[in-house]
């Protein structure tokens, strides 16, 4: 993390930790606006990167009141973006930790009370425990329900638990309020994806601000993926990975598509961008959604053309804003406001929250299996869905060694996938390798009753030796 300390001496910038709970009630011309929007991406793509040069972006946070304007414009640049949503989340994430060590104990204390870690007496879950010192701001520790706990400190044992609850001493108290924030964050983009297309339409000159913000954004958020990259999908290994990397969530759409039944608007929605993102070409897109549709009988080649090409297109970025499209994460998919239960012949959302245990039981059987981690108890931590502790089992269930990671989209499934396989390949090849040197160095045993050739030149007095030799023979 950086060091602003050496960089600059006031330790006013970053004497806050502010988690942004209330809308500031401010009013600033349309250019201030957009200068503040793009000071805000610039800061958090540095301090994301541990980039140094983010101390010259550091002046915002000297007001209060520029710091949350900016903070909430990028929640309307976000929100209806999951993608933007992730890179916001963890770029806002690792400036609060900046924040939090440049912080006082009193202003760390105030953070985590704004995040509801009251006195017992004020709140039902957490509360503090002073245990050592007395009359100082900060607690020495903090007790709370252990399954409110952040996975990292109940993986690591940095916690005493004991009747339920787990002891959390002040060293790891910005892991707690970390995960209080990802999750206020995370709700608060998600409800407002719902309405900022409205909000947009009633305030023309806060959409030309986003609208001018939105390609800064678009270009950190290509830079960001270069570690995410496809699984190079293509309709030459499109059934081996249908088989057996696809989650489940898009096994369920492929073979109902492969059915007849045609996709629906909303499972069209959800599948296009995955394919996208897993590499598919546009060409082989085009080729496989043609195919796909044209086994309904309803569906005739200029209606696909006409209809359904636009989209796959739009999916690609190659028409409307010309922004490629992602895939949706876990928690919008289970969103009964992104994607209701399905009626009728529909298919969309997690297969695990929109099918009937036995139809459930009958696809994970078709498709790799896992189906019997659907009689195991499941009981979600804070922040998970029973369905993504069910989607980590069936992947734990395929990939035999694999380690458990609750899911959190998708892609997370099918890249795990991909480098799981990829390893194995890598491994075998390895093994088949090292038996080939093994056979070549059994074969290349010199053999002790073969006389020994001398390769060095022959000096004149072996040649006379040679001679004898010879001579001896005859």
């Amino acid at each position: 993390m950086l060091d602003i300390s050496d960089v600059l001496a006031s330790q006013q910038v970053l004497g806050t930790v502010p988690v942004y709970l209330n809308t500031p009630d401010a009013i600033f011309s349309q250019e201030i606006l957009q200068e503040l929007g793009q000071t805000r991406l610039e800061l958090l793509e540095k301090v994301k990167n541990d980039d140094p040069g983010a101390s010259g972006f550091l002046p915002l946070l000297f007001d209060a009141e520029m710091d949350a304007v900016s903070h909430f414009l990028l929640r309307v640049l976000c929100c209806n973006d999951g993608a933007a949503s992730i890179w916001m989340i963890d770029a806002e994430e690792a400036l609060l930790k900046l924040r939090w060590e440049q912080a006082s104990d009193e202003e760390q204390c105030a953070a985590l009370k704004q995040m509801n870690f009251v006195p017992e007496s004020q709140g039902p879950r957490s509360r503090w425990v002073n245990l050592l010192v007395t009359g100082e701001s900060m607690p020495y520790a903090v007790s709370m329900p252990f399954t409110d706990l952040p996975p990292k400190l109940l993986a690591e044992r940095r916690c005493k638990l004991r009747k339920g609850l787990a002891t959390v001493e002040r060293q790891d108290f910005l892991p707690l309020l970390c995960q209080c924030f990802r999750r206020h964050l995370q709700t608060v983009l998600q409800k407002s994806g719902q309405h900022v297309e409205l909000l947009l339409r009633d305030s023309e000159q806060l959409k030309q601000t986003v609208d001018h913000l939105r390609p800064q954004l678009e270009q950190f958020l290509l830079s960001s993926r270069g570690d995410e990259a496809g699984v190079n999908l293509q309709l030459s290994n499109f059934q081996e990975m249908y088989e057996k990397s696809f989650p489940p969530c898009m096994q369920y759409l492929v073979k109902f598509q492969r059915d007849g039944k045609h996709l629906k608007h909303l499972g069209r929605k959800q599948l296009r961008p995955l394919l996208r993102e897993a590499g598919l070409p546009l060409e082989e897109a085009l080729a496989w959604w043609r195919r796909e549709f044209l086994r309904d009988v309803t569906v005739t080649q200029e209606s696909f053309d006409s209809e359904h090409a636009y989209h796959i297109k739009h999916a690609y970025g190659l028409e409307g804003k010309r922004k490629p499209a992602y895939g949706w994460s876990c928690w919008r998919t289970l969103d009964q406001m992104q994607f209701p239960v399905p009626k009728g012949p529909e298919a969309h959302g997690c297969p695990f929250k929109s099918l009937e245990e036995a139809d459930l039981r009958e696809l994970l059987r078709q498709h790799g299996g896992g189906d019997e981690v659907l009689t195991q108890e499941v009981s979600p931590p804070v922040g998970l869905a029973s369905e993504q502790i069910c989607c980590a089992r069936v992947f734990q269930s395929r990939h035999p060694g694999s380690e458990f990671e609750a899911m959190k989209h998708p892609m997370q499934f099918l890249r795990r996938s991909h480098a799981y396989y990829a390893a194995q390949l890598a491994g075998e090849a390895e093994a088949s390798s090292a038996a080939q040197v093994q056979v070549m160095k059994e074969n290349c045993v010199p053999n002790p009753k073969k006389p020994r050739i001398c390769r060095k030149p022959l000096r004149v007095a072996q040649l006379d030796q040679f001679d004898e030799y010879f001579q001896f023979k005859k």
